[in-house]
């Protein structure tokens, strides 16, 4: 809630305030983009109102400090920006856009905002603000490193153009906010010496700049001392800053100068070539706005000149020890603002501005109302017995007027907004010297609607929020449920005080406020929103448990039921519940049997309780703020702030069509929070967490497979620390997939063969980018899923990110795709052969796809994982092809091709050398190999053999020095097997040792020269 009780510093801003009339209007893209310096310098200093409007509510941000992301994180972080604001003296205003993530070009952002509705909505909030100066954050330039960025930069340029036109989104007009064009438009200017550490272009350091030191650019110094605060407005602004603590940001508060440089990109006022500040060119008092409406010559002019005149006396009478002369000299300027207003609503004045002119007005009317009642200590509040309601239910609500100066008031009228149909029973209104109050019983009708944030009440459109067609669109929040008024007149003027009505509780760690919130009578939340299952040929059952919350403060007697897609069998049809009290909660239990032979897709099953003849079929999802040094997460009991999300309560079943190898042995090494073990779960994958223990301690070898999730070098010393047993692991015959790493998995030896990342990293933002199979003759495309380029549809947020820039040749890329006008990165699905094992590292992004229910990445997944049993089979189809092991039986072959190492050789390497003692066997996997003799002193190249031939037996089993030497001739693969491991091989399986016999003395009798041995 806000404070609107002020603090005498905060008063002689308020003050100040009341004799300006510019505003600044600066726009950026997240919460936390602003120049915060700028925020806190225009309102201490000058006391102009200042607006930062963010395109988005930082939905795709991080959080550091709690669970919430997505919609909530959105809520969470608006709650951030208004403490920021209420720190450096700013306001918020927020577009409808949906952060949804990072993307690298404005054409990304607009593809899905949409350029022109990022157009209005900037009008729009021009036309809120009603600025004198718009100042853009980012310059819709690739500098500013961030689609978002450059798509608020671009679409600034037009939004400043295109508000001056009336025939452009009349819809705003009839929403009561008419044209209005600022005088001066400026952008940021980067002053971070290329120092990016805190993000991008962020101005760390404040330097005097000598670059910048130059015509057309604005310099201000937010290092100047404030009197008032005892502060210098740059610490103001860290301080400010430092509210965006979900996103890890922390700034030091140090006095000294601190530069900011802004660069006037059009003034539509004259200025000097070298302006010393914003206000350079135009009057920013009361008595400039004047100057919007030309034809109506200087008496407007002289009306608001004598407004400002009644404010520096207000000013100059303000004391610590008792403000009331300051209130009654603003009072005079009240009842000249008013007289003015009421003249100029008289006056034939012709200009497109004139409506606007009169709601800054007007505007500036109530804040003189709410800040001369400031001044003589009136102070209303109304105060509800509860922070919730239910339809048709009953609150008590107490109004007060503490009159804490002892104004003599000459009238009084209390008042009470509430929602259309809403009903008001005034029951009892006392007054005494210093108190003066209203009780009153509220009724909510019917069918009142449930309060949520006026952008989540309707479903998104796409990236965009439905908002409501009323003045509340833009705003932080909603208006309050219920608002306190109260008209008094002190000394022959008339003031109206407006206040929220609200709850106020003490809890441990302080008190809170919260306003009235209309809640559905029950809450039905499910378990489980996403239950995930395979296309089966069998019927199929989902054990789904839903609670039931009663928030009515009676006794609540309904059927709840589970409603399914046609052909879904629920069982029970309906459950009877009874909660007798508030708070009361029963968890029931549903049977649903999905038919046969389902197609793979998205189904619904919604739950619902019907109640006196009306159905509820909600979730109310708290988003709650902690208060400063509670430990654990907050509560209802003691958080300090609170928002709900209310949703359809729904259970999304996604069928996917997938085939999963049987019988392997998974294992994972948690990094990044993700979901991928809980959703594979579903289908019958179950894996062994690893901890830091495990890794030190454990027999690795168990596992077919071992999953490292994302950042999990990063974020795991003992992973880091015990990397090389991972890497034995794969050695051994392990197969490693690797989740994408940070910069800092380059710097280790962590991977099989060197790699490095580019800088910035190689990613792919365009979750729709074209996906090309680069190998697809690779095994991972083939078993037991058929892979093809339709599996990359429909994937969300992004196809991945820290694609490895350069790596090894040994390591073989699989996959490229690029965002739309770059050059296609192959560094996202890498795989190698390391020893008897298999190393994959996965760039793209499956920790999002799995849990979003995108059916070609399961299937991708599923095959990853089976690469260890389609690697064996693969080898054993190779080795079931040459003559020695022709013989051999299926189990024969899997177990020959397990003590298999792949080993490969660079052009010229040398495998072997002549007269070595021989104790490995070689099977030329890929490549040709060159077989030389010495002859004479001289080396010769006596025969060259190719896939599938064997070299080596005769030294393995002679135990005799080799008889030639082994150089590959390119690239070559070859699969070795131990001189002792071989000869075991041939006791187990007689068949073998016949058939090498026979090649043996083949070889013997027929090859000229000798072969190699």
């Amino acid at each position: 809630m806000q404070d609107y009780t002020l603090s005498m510093d905060r008063l002689a801003y308020r003050v100040k305030g009341l004799r300006m009339a510019a505003s600044v209007l600066h726009c950026g893209a997240h919460p936390d983009d602003e120049d915060i310096g700028l925020l806190s310098y225009l309102s201490h200093k000058y006391c102009v109102r200042v607006f930062y409007w963010s395109a988005t509510r930082g939905e795709g941000g991080q959080n550091r400090v709690g669970p919430y992301t997505g919609e909530a994180l959105g809520i969470y972080r608006t709650w951030e920006t208004l403490a920021a604001r209420s720190n450096d003296g700013g306001e918020a205003l927020f577009g409808p856009f949906f952060d949804f993530g990072y993307c690298k070009r404005s054409i990304d952002a607009f593809s899905k905002w949409g350029r022109e509705t990022m157009v209005r909505e900037m009008v729009r909030a021009i036309r809120q603000a009603k600025p004198m100066i718009v100042v853009g954050r980012w310059l819709g330039a690739l500098s500013d490193l961030h689609g978002h960025h450059q798509a608020v930069g671009e679409a600034l340029y037009d939004a400043f153009d295109a508000d001056a036109k009336p025939d452009r989104f009349p819809e705003l007009t009839s929403l009561g906010l008419p044209p209005w064009q600022p005088a001066k438009f400026y952008l940021s200017t980067d002053n971070t010496g290329g120092d990016y550490s805190a993000g991008a272009a962020l101005n760390l350091f404040g330097r005097l700049n000598p670059e910048l030191e130059r015509n057309g650019a604005l310099r201000i110094n937010t290092g100047e001392y404030d009197p008032i605060s005892g502060m210098t407005y740059q610490k103001m602004a860290w301080l400010a800053y430092n509210n965006h603590k979900s996103q890890a940001l922390g700034m030091a508060p140090a006095s000294g100068d601190f530069y900011y440089y802004f660069t006037l990109h059009k003034s539509h006022v004259p200025v000097p070539k070298r302006e010393c500040e914003f206000f350079d060119g135009f009057d920013p008092t009361l008595a400039g706005l004047a100057e919007r409406l030309p034809g109506s010559g200087a008496a407007l002019k002289d009306q608001l000149r004598m407004v400002v005149r009644a404010v520096d006396e207000a000013l100059a009478v303000l004391g610590a020890a008792d403000p009331r002369a300051a209130g009654f000299s603003l009072m005079q300027g009240l009842t000249l603002l008013r007289e003015a207003v009421r003249s100029e609503r008289e006056s034939d004045t012709e200009s497109m501005y004139r409506q606007a002119v009169l709601l800054s007005l007007d505007e500036r009317c109530r804040d003189f109302e709410d800040v001369a009642a400031q001044c003589l200590g009136l102070e209303l509040e109304g105060i509800s017995n509860k922070s919730r309601i239910t339809p048709n239910s009953r609150i008590s609500v107490q109004v007060r007027l503490w009159n804490h100066g002892g104004a003599a008031i000459d009238a009084l009228n209390f008042d009470l907004d509430v929602p259309t149909g809403w009903h008001v029973e005034k029951s009892r209104a006392a007054a005494a010297l210093t108190e003066l109050m209203l009780d009153c019983q509220v009724t909510a009708k019917p069918t009142a609607a449930f309060t949520c944030p006026y952008w989540l009440r309707s479903a998104r459109n796409g990236f965009v929020y439905t908002w409501p067609d009323d003045a509340t669109a833009g705003r932080p929040f909603s208006e309050p449920e219920l608002q306190a008024n109260c008209r008094v007149t002190v000394d022959g003027t008339a003031l109206t005080l407006r206040r929220p009505v609200v709850v106020r509780q003490a809890f441990p760690g302080g008190y809170r406020e919260f306003p009235v919130a209309v809640v559905p009578p029950i809450a039905l939340q499910p378990q489980l929103i996403q239950e995930f299952r395979p296309v089966s040929q069998r019927n199929q059952t989902i054990e789904v448990h839903v609670a039931a919350i009663n928030n009515a403060e009676k006794p609540i007697v309904g059927n709840l039921r589970l409603d399914g897609p046609a052909g879904w069998t629920v069982e029970p049809e309906c459950i009877a519940i009874a909660l007798s009290k508030l708070g009361d909660s029963v968890s029931v239990r549903f049977e649903v049997e999905l038919p046969a032979d389902i197609l793979e897709g998205l189904y619904i099953l919604r739950c619902n309780c019907r109640i006196d003849d009306q159905d509820f079929s909600y979730t109310v999802t708290p988003v709650r703020m902690g208060a400063l040094g509670l430990p654990g997460p907050p509560t209802a009991s003691n958080c300090s702030k609170e928002a709900n999300i209310i949703a359809p309560a729904e259970i999304k079943v996604s069928v996917i069509r997938t085939a999963w190898a049987s019988a392997q042995r998974c294992a994972y090494v948690s990094g990044v929070k993700d979901e991928i073990r809980e959703t594979l779960r579903r289908f019958g994958v179950s894996f062994s967490e690893l901890s830091d223990r495990d890794l030190v301690h454990s027999d690795l070898q168990v596992h077919d497979v071992i999953v490292v999730g994302p950042n999990a070098y990063l974020l795991r010393e003992e992973l880091r620390n015990n990397a090389k047993h991972l890497l034995n692991y794969v050695h051994s015959g392990g197969t490693l997939i690797v989740q994408y790493q940070g910069y800092g998995y380059q710097n280790g030896e962590f991977a099989p063969f060197p790699f490095r990342y580019n800088q910035p990293h190689d990613r792919v933002t365009d979750e729709t980018a074209k996906v090309t199979i680069s190998d697809p003759n690779h095994p991972v495309f083939h078993f037991p899923n058929k892979i093809a380029e339709s599996d990359f549809d429909g994937w969300v947020h992004d196809r991945g990110m820290y694609f490895f820039g350069d790596w090894d040749k040994r390591y073989r890329s699989l996959a490229k795709c690029a965002d739309s006008g770059e050059e296609a990165k192959g560094g996202g699905l890498l795989t190698c052969q390391y020893g008897r094992g298999h190393f994959i590292y996965v760039a793209y992004s499956f920790f999002r796809q799995l849990p979003a229910g995108v059916a070609g990445a399961f299937r991708l997944f599923a095959n990853l994982l089976a690469l260890p049993t389609v690697r064996l089979h693969e080898r054993a189809g190779f080795l079931k092809q040459l003559d020695l092991f022709a013989a051999c039986e299926e189990e024969q072959l899997i177990a020959a091709a397990r003590l298999m190492t792949e080993s490969w050789y660079a052009d010229g390497t040398v495998i072997c050398q002549e007269d070595d003692v021989g104790t490995e066997l070689y099977l030329v996997y890929n490549g040709v190999v060159d077989v030389i003799k010495t002859d004479g002193g001289l080396k010769k190249i006596v025969a060259s053999i190719g896939r599938g031939a064997c070299a080596g037996e005769m030294a393995v089993i002679g135990n005799v020095p080799r008889t030639a030497t082994l150089v590959a001739r390119g690239d070559v693969e070859l699969l070795v097997i131990r001189g002792d491991q071989f000869k075991d091989l041939l006791k187990a399986n007689s068949l073998m040792a016949i058939s090498l016999l026979e090649i043996l003395v083949k070889r013997l009798t027929q090859a000229k020269p000798p072969f190699p041995t």
